[in-house]
This record gives structure tokens, sequence and C-alpha cells, in this order.
């Protein structure tokens, strides 16, 4: 075989490795992104910033039907009632493939009052989260209910390591900084963005309409951070010391 054909061959059989490759990589179900497309940072506002697409998903119109259909059929629904008994959905992908990265996503979606309460009493006990709610699974019968449920925030955890460089490239510099156990919350309030970038190059990213970001993201990273000085305040007073590092 001449060198010529080697080498369409071995381009072929690299080829061939690749589509193999990218097929069992997608969960099932899923679409394929397109070349340079569905990275976190290709954020858009929409109607005149009211809401943003992102990974091919607008916030406030984009169904949970939508989202399986672009990340794959394996997730898992959840109903979940906070403190103040508000009940709310969520979709959770384990394992989705999204621009070419591997990450997890867990999307909140909303559906009237009156369908929540009624797939509450389908879904049994519940168990108790760390925040002091509860979380329900959705009985199978509401599944097709829940995938009607509009999306109305995204998070998204990449597998991949992200460090201040990339995130400045990518994001641009935030807005505000605020700090946090082991990292920091980079906030673009434009993009409805609350990036936490930890130390170890481990990163959270919540999107949410840009309206909606004071009240969803800001403001309790506030609330939190003012808790905690007080905290903090109250043990110096106790104590007679500072609690910061030396």
């Amino acid at each position: 075989m001449s060198r010529h054909w080697k080498i369409l061959l071995f381009g072929a059989l690299c080829l061939a490795l690749s589509a193999f490759f990218l097929a069992i990589m997608r969960p099932p179900g899923g679409r394929s992104s397109a070349p340079g497309q569905d990275w976190p940072w290709q954020v858009t506002r929409v109607r005149d910033g009211a809401t943003i697409t992102v990974f091919g998903l607008t916030l406030g119109e984009s169904t949970v039907r939508d989202a399986v259909n672009k990340l794959g059929r394996r997730y898992e629904l959840g109903l979940f009632q906070d403190q103040a008994d508000r009940l709310s959905l969520e979709a959770y992908f384990r394992d989705a493939v999204v621009g070419g990265l591997n990450a997890r996503l867990v999307l909140s979606a909303q559906l009237p009052a009156e369908l929540l309460d009624a797939i509450k009493t389908h879904a049994g006990s519940g168990q108790s989260t760390v925040a002091g709610g509860r979380r329900y699974p959705v009985a199978a019968a509401d599944h097709e209910l829940v995938l009607g449920a509009v999306i109305t925030a995204i998070t998204y955890l990449p597998a991949v390591e992200f460090d201040a460089g990339l995130v400045r490239k990518r994001f641009g510099e935030p807005a505000e900084r605020i700090a946090a156990k082991d990292g920091a919350h980079w906030l673009y309030p434009a993009l409805g963005l609350d990036l936490l970038l930890g130390d170890n190059g481990e990163s959270l990213l919540q999107y949410v309409p840009p309206p909606e970001f004071e009240q969803r993201l800001r403001a309790p990273l506030r609330n939190r951070e003012e808790k905690e000085h007080d905290d903090t305040a109250r043990s110096i007073r106790r104590d007679g010391q500072s609690h910061r590092p030396q």
C-alpha cells in the first residue's frame, strides 16, 4: 500500500473513532452541540435583557422537555419545599455533555401552584434537606406534567477546572466579587450569572434572568456575608479575641 493511501486510511480511522467516542460520551437522546457552541460563557441577553439564553435554553421560555431533548434522557426529577413551604421543581442531569464538555446541570423549573400541590400529594413523605426543607420524588404518573415545566434557572458544574485567568478571558471582569469559603463569587449582573470559583479550580455557575439577579443571587450572598460578620463580631465581644487568621 502506498504512503498516500496509508495516510488517507489513517485519517478515515481517526474520523471514525472520533465519531464513535462522541457517540458513547453523549447521553442517550441528547443532541450534540455544534462546533464552538454551548460554551458556558456564551450567554445571550434576549427580550431586551429580560432573560438570557445559555446552553441553547432560554430561561422563562424553554421547558424541561426542551432540556431533555438537548441534554439526554439521564435525569432525575425532584419537588422541593423550602422552609416557607414554597414548592419548586428541579431536573438533575448527572452526566451531560454540553459544548463538548462533561458537566452536571441542575435546572430549576416552575408550574402553577395548584399543579405543584397535586404533584406533592402523589409524592409520598419525602426527605429532609440540609437547608431545612424537604425533597420529594416525582411520581412516574407526573413525569409528563413536569416535562412541561418552564425553566427558571440553571446551575452548571463543569468537570474541567477553571482559574481566574480563564474566567477573566471568557467572562470579563466581574461587577463584584464576594468572598466565600475557599474561593469567591464572581458576579455578572448583566448576564444573570454568579460564578463561584474555588481556590482548587472547581467552579459552580448559576444563571437567572438578569432582572432577578439581585433578589435570587446577590442578596442571599450579601445577607450571608453580613450574618458571618455579625457572628464574628459577637464572638469577639464574647471571647475578647479575633478569629481572623494571623
